[in-house]
């Protein structure tokens, strides 16, 4: 029980990749699962103009992530500072805290190179907008500015070949669909 599982639940912006997750550690407990919010980990904009910017995909510092999660278990972790404004990384910690435990859920638009299980959520777009300008309005963000960055990425995602080991729709409930991931896991003897 020392291993750990590293499940990357990945989607189109809006699909509801950080509730799944969310739920998810909920569903095996946080004695044993955790969630990493990757998007603390996005890369800086280098400083080009925003036009040159917002027309090539998101990418992630996966190398960071890697070094957070090849410490032991019950290492308590912090993600990056990061600007989401200004897509800049203000320190290599200062985000969002973490406790790592055996199962780590990894919620980002791509999938972690290193993942033991990858899942992905699909939604049609409409959906998917609504939701990142219902979350901007609670959250006081301006995500949607980026939603042409946010669809380049989406579209990498689907014409990479990733191997998904399942496709849910994030138009189902979330307890549903954690539901499905922790049948999945059972009939992979994950769970135990």
């Amino acid at each position: 029980m020392n291993d750990k599982i590293i499940i990357s639940i990945c989607g189109a912006a809006g699909t509801g990749k950080s509730a799944l997750a969310n739920e998810m550690t909920f569903a095996l407990s946080k004695d044993l699962a955790c969630r990493v919010p990757t998007d603390y980990f996005l890369k800086s904009s280098t400083g080009e103009s925003y036009e040159q910017f917002i027309s090539t995909p998101f990418k992630y510092d996966w190398h960071l992530l890697q070094e957070l999660i090849n410490k032991p278990i019950s290492s308590e972790l912090e993600t990056p500072d990061y600007d989401f404004s200004k897509f800049t990384r203000l320190g290599r910690t200062g985000g969002r805290q973490f406790t790592l435990k055996r199962y780590v859920f990894i919620d980002s638009m791509l999938p972690y190179p290193f993942s033991n299980y990858i899942i992905k959520l699909i939604a049609p777009e409409n959906l998917r907008l609504e939701r990142i300008k219902k979350r901007d309005s609670t959250q006081h963000l301006n995500s949607a500015r980026s939603w042409q960055k946010m669809e380049l990425t989406a579209k990498l995602l689907d014409e990479s070949g990733y191997k998904f080991d399942i496709i849910l729709k994030g138009e189902e409930k979330t307890r549903d669909n954690a539901g499905k991931i922790v049948e999945f896991f059972e009939s992979e003897s994950l769970l135990g």
